[in-house]
């Protein structure tokens, strides 16, 4: 049975799931602009219930909410919503409203009020208790600031080290279990903070003694708490989602990250902030939403990859949970390799490294995936006219463990079918990816998580071409916590990528060929807080890689191609690594690192010696140096520094300086721009050394807190060296002697970058715009070890100025219109001179490399996105969304190239899309509107 049908069949059986739930009073409620006290009227007067509140708590404020047949305790939170306050049921028909979180929970809860109505709870000395009302009028004198969460942490009668104690706590979504990543923990008397990690983790130094702190993140309910700290010690807070009035509240948390920390050139994103964003044939792709943000472009639209500040695709690499993926495409490059319904947050690394990451010159993206809901079971699903995917999660073992599946596949050569093109027609075309994960925490010290991928594509181009490829892997990871000041994490990967294709495109020339690259890493990771002032991260990484290039075989009877081995090799890749942030002062914050890292190529292999002063080629061979199994071939070290330092210059702006040294130790064989499934990567050897880049970077940040606006500017410079260029012609399974093909030279890419964005009210997004430039420069001794007579050129992905817009407007809860708008200049492109011909054999004269661009490329998309009804009590809430990609139906050329037609050179255009797409996609998830 086909993928996808079992995918089909599996939504299916979850629609049919039911679930018991308890049942509460229900009501039918409709207020239109007024009062709390005509809602509170309704509820009463249709149920047994008696609400108390403040009616000063109200006083100006108005009300519209419409509900039939709901239970009267979701009418009230949903009227509540962001407005500050929140309900708790104190008895079998009472409620009260209060101005904090409800009592009701597990954490420990004081509660204190003056007229001593509080009952104690089990036990001297303990915490617990519950608010019983002896007298519902006094209820009116309680004071916001007298009812108030107390957490504990520490122990009683320990003193902190150097009276400073070290709280170290998770984070948590309530209902999910999630952990809540970008989350901010404040300290409100001496306002310094601190940010949760993605795994919810937060740390943060404290004197002994009580604090009053907030936790707050977009999208969850402000908590205010008072810390009793005693010493060091661990907390845990689970955070309620909630649904923001759209014109009521801004949160900017997030970017005020841009102000408190030294990150530069970081992108992070939650994909419940990108719902709006228009999407491409109903698939929301990580991938293609990068490509709107400052610095990173792409060739076009059927394009592998991203370009960042103009690196080559091969500068970046993909982690998923920390498994890397070799190849993030389906289709092309026409979806990415990543189901975006298990995407929890992804992060952009392109100026400012931690030292954790390397390997790649340009940037480093890390995708995290949802852990699982510990909480309840619940399912999500999709339909768009390609593809289909389903995702189900929940607990094993109620807030101990959990579990994550996720599948997608296509159908898309229906689409096919319809095409005139009868080569078209004729051809296939089918993808699926899994994904699967369990989570879980035996104790509050140790988080374990499991981790699998794999996906596959295979196209048929009529009779002409075969294309398959394949990812897979695995991750494991422990995470401990040592003690509040140390925490561990050890990871283990194992990521596979493999294809394999047919040529039949020359019946004389067809062949068949097979490739495959494993790699396998351990890495073991470790935070220390030593102090207030200073966050110390330390481990080490060891990489091996095992290639097999393949044989190239002829194809067919006809074929007359020779056989070629391109051989096996293997290889080591280490680092350790080591960097402090420190808080000098108030407005001042340093971060200091250095990774060491280390690459040697081992045996078997022959490595053939070339005459001095002569082109690589089999013809200048002179000897050859064999090695044996596991025997080191060439060595390679060095250290990469990586510092940044940021000045604020009041609570809402800062300036920053960063360097980042980074080093990439493979690479890919590419003669075309567009990258495409055929294209190897290649391990540095012998006579191919690794590449390394140097990168400074200047910004400053600034936020207009009641415009709800931050913006950005930062200027960059990277210089990189041994970049891997290739001589025109060149050929990779012809021979395996790859170094007789390629050069190497020197990049230089500088610019500037800005951003204004805006993430609160009916209307958010963001504008970006880029202004850069990347040069090559490829100078040897002689003649043939140049490109472009030794003078510098643009590089391939060399794009002067590039515009994003994108805009989303929140009509309200139910509907939304989004839009982007994209503009890019030329790439580079070289064109020929003139034509002649040499005993009937046409030869093609060039210009200078890359002097001429193809036009720019211009696009606007539409989206508008549909959300079921807002009962809260619902078995299944759907959404869907109308597409429309490249609304103006400009022909964006993705290409150019040129044939020979007699006495003259003919140019073509090659554009990929040149009509709009209109698309419409449906989704679906277990519960209502707010569920997760």
């Amino acid at each position: 049975m086909k993928i996808h049908k079992i995918l089909l069949l599996t939504a299916l059986l979850f629609s049919m799931v039911t679930m018991a739930q308890e049942r509460g009073e229900r009501v039918n409620v409709r207020i239109s602009g007024e009062g709390f006290e005509d809602f509170v009227k309704q509820v009463e007067a249709q149920t047994d219930l008696v609400i108390y509140y403040n009616s000063e708590w109200f006083s100006g404020r108005s009300f519209t909410y419409s509900g039939d047949s709901v239970e009267a305790e979701d009418a009230i939170y949903d009227v509540l919503k962001g407005s500050g306050l929140h309900f708790s049921r104190v008895g079998p028909t009472r409620l009260v409203v209060l101005p904090q979180k409800r009592l009701n929970m597990s954490l420990p809860v004081m509660a204190v009020a003056d007229r001593g109505y509080l009952e104690e709870g089990t036990g001297e000395g303990t915490r617990e208790g519950y608010l019983g009302v002896k007298d519902p009028q006094y209820l009116t004198g309680i004071r916001p600031e007298q009812i108030a969460q107390t957490i504990e942490v520490g122990n009683r009668g320990t003193s902190a080290t150097r009276g400073v104690a070290r709280v170290k706590g998770k984070l948590v979504n309530l209902e999910t279990g999630e952990p809540v990543m970008g989350a901010t923990m404040v300290d409100l008397e001496s306002g310094k903070g601190s940010v949760s990690d993605q795994n919810g983790n937060i740390t943060m130094a404290l004197k002994p003694g009580k604090h009053s702190i907030r936790f707050s993140f977009i999208g969850m309910e402000n908590m205010n708490v008072t810390m009793e700290v005693f010493s060091d010690g661990e907390f845990r807070v689970e955070m309620r989602p909630a649904v923001i009035a759209l014109d009521e509240v801004q949160i900017m948390g997030e970017q005020y990250r841009d102000i408190n920390t030294t990150d530069m050139g970081v992108e992070r994103f939650s994909m419940n902030s990108l719902k709006q964003v228009p999407v491409f044939m109903g698939e929301r792709d990580v991938i293609k939403i990068s490509k709107l943000l400052p610095g990173i472009t792409s060739a076009g639209e059927a394009s592998v990859g991203v370009n960042v500040r103009g690196g080559n695709v091969d500068q970046n690499i993909f982690y998923i949970n920390r498994l890397p993926v070799y190849n993030t495409s389906h289709l092309f490059g026409f979806f990415s390799a990543f189901n975006s319904d298990m995407i929890r947050d992804f992060s952009i690394y392109k100026g400012s490294v931690p030292v954790n990451y390397g390997g790649r010159l340009s940037s480093v993206f890390n995708i995290l995936t949802r852990k699982g809901n510990n909480k309840s079971f619940t399912a999500h699903a999709g339909i768009s006219p390609v593809s289909a995917n389903v995702t189900a999660e929940g607990p094993i073992r109620k807030d101990h463990s959990s579990f994550l599946i996720s599948g997608r596949s296509s159908y898309s050569d229906w689409i096919l079918n319809q095409m005139e093109d009868p080569l078209i027609r004729d051809s296939d075309a089918f993808f699926y990816d899994f994904a699967g994960s369990v989570n879980f925490q035996p104790n509050t010290s140790n988080v374990f998580n499991v981790f699998y991928y794999q996906s596959y594509d295979k196209f048929r181009y009529s009779t002409l071409s075969d294309y398959e490829y394949a990812n897979r892997g695995g991750s494991v990871s422990w995470e401990n916590h040592i003690s509040p000041a140390l925490t561990s994490k050890v990871i283990g990967t194992s990521s596979i990528y493999r294809f394999a294709n047919t040529d039949q495109s020359e019946i004389s020339r067809a062949y068949t060929h097979e490739y495959m690259l494993n790699h396998n890493e351990v890495l073991a990771e470790f935070e220390w807080v030593p102090n207030m002032n200073h966050k110390i991260d330390f481990g080490s990484s060891l990489i091996f890689y095992r290639l097999d290039r393949g044989s190239v075989e002829p194809y067919g009877d006809a074929s007359i191609r020779n056989r070629v081995d391109l051989g096996f090799e293997q290889a080591l890749e280490g680092a350790v690594f080591i960097s402090d942030n420190i808080n000098v002062t108030d407005w001042l914050t340093l971060y200091a690192g250095v990774r060491y890292s280390l690459y040697t190529m081992l045996g078997p292999h022959a490595v053939m010696l070339y005459e001095e002063g002569k082109p690589k080629s089999e013809n200048t061979i002179v000897d050859t140096l064999a090695y044996g199994k596991t025997e080191p071939i060439s060595f390679h070290s060095g250290p990469e520094f990586r510092t940044a330092v940021n000045m604020k210059a009041g609570p809402n702006t800062s300036f920053k300086l960063s360097f980042n040294q980074m080093r990439q130790y493979l690479f890919m064989l590419s003669n075309t721009v567009t990258i495409s499934p055929t294209d190897q990567w290649k391990l540095a050897d012998y006579h191919i050394d690794p590449q390394s880049s140097y990168q400074v970077t200047g910004g400053f940040y600034h936020i207009f807190p009641r415009l709800g606006l931050s913006s950005s500017v930062e200027l960059y410079y990277k210089y990189s060296k041994d970049i891997v260029e290739y001589k025109d012609g060149a050929d990779f399974i012809t021979s395996p002697l790859t170094e007789t093909v390629v050069l190497q030279g020197l990049q230089n890419a500088y610019g500037a970058e800005f951003m204004l964005q805006k993430i609160s009210g009916r209307l958010d997004g963001w504008i970006s715009y880029t202004l850069s430039r990347s040069e090559m420069l490829v100078q040897g001794n002689n003649e043939f070890e140049s490109i472009n007579n030794g003078q510098s050129y643009p590089s391939n992905f060399d794009r002067p100025h590039v515009l994003n817009v994108v805009a989303n407007y929140n009509i309200n809860r139910r509907f939304s219109v989004g839009s982007n708008l994209v503009y890019m200049s030329g790439r580079p492109v070289t064109y020929p001179t003139s034509l002649y011909y040499i005993n009937t054999v046409a030869f093609i004269d060039y210009y200078a490399r890359n002097q001429f661009r193809i036009p720019d490329y211009f696009r606007m998309d539409l989206s508008f996105n549909i959300e079921g009804n807002l009962k809260a009590d619902k078995f299944m809430h759907s959404t869907w969304s109308l597409n429309v990609y490249n609304l103006l139906g400009r022909n964006n050329p993705q290409s150019i190239y040129f044939t020979p037609n007699e006495y003259f050179i003919k140019g073509y255009a090659f554009s990929v899309i040149g009509a709009p797409i209109f698309t419409i996609s449906w989704n679906v998830k277990l519960g209502n509107y707010e569920s997760h």
